[in-house]
């Protein structure tokens, strides 16, 4: 098992509206494959001043990495596409996949 996360760095100006696309396009997106699950949301705390622009980890609980390879080469792009045609600049964000230790 697997925990898929993307950490957004999202402009204040833009939370709402980001907290909607989270909700009805970016989950749903991630999901389509039928091998994301259990999505869950963390505001992440930082010792910097951030004023002005918030961090956000999403995470879904993927069981294999062949169920990650195939949702970036079929879903990626358009989640990729997503982002940036509805919010520009104003929202970054990057994956990174978490394995457990045994």
């Amino acid at each position: 098992m697997y925990l898929f996360n993307t950490t957004f760095y999202i402009d204040d100006a833009v939370m709402n509206d980001w907290i909607a696309w989270l909700r009805t396009t970016y989950i749903p997106m991630m999901q389509t494959s039928g091998t994301f699950s259990n999505p869950l949301v963390y505001r992440v705390h930082s010792l910097q001043n951030d004023e002005g622009s918030s961090s956000i980890a999403v995470q879904f609980t993927v069981q294999t990495m062949d169920d990650i390879r195939q949702w970036d080469e079929t879903i990626s792009l358009r989640v990729e596409q997503s982002v940036l045609g509805v919010f520009g600049t104003k929202v970054l964000h990057f994956w990174t996949v978490l394995e457990p230790l045994p």
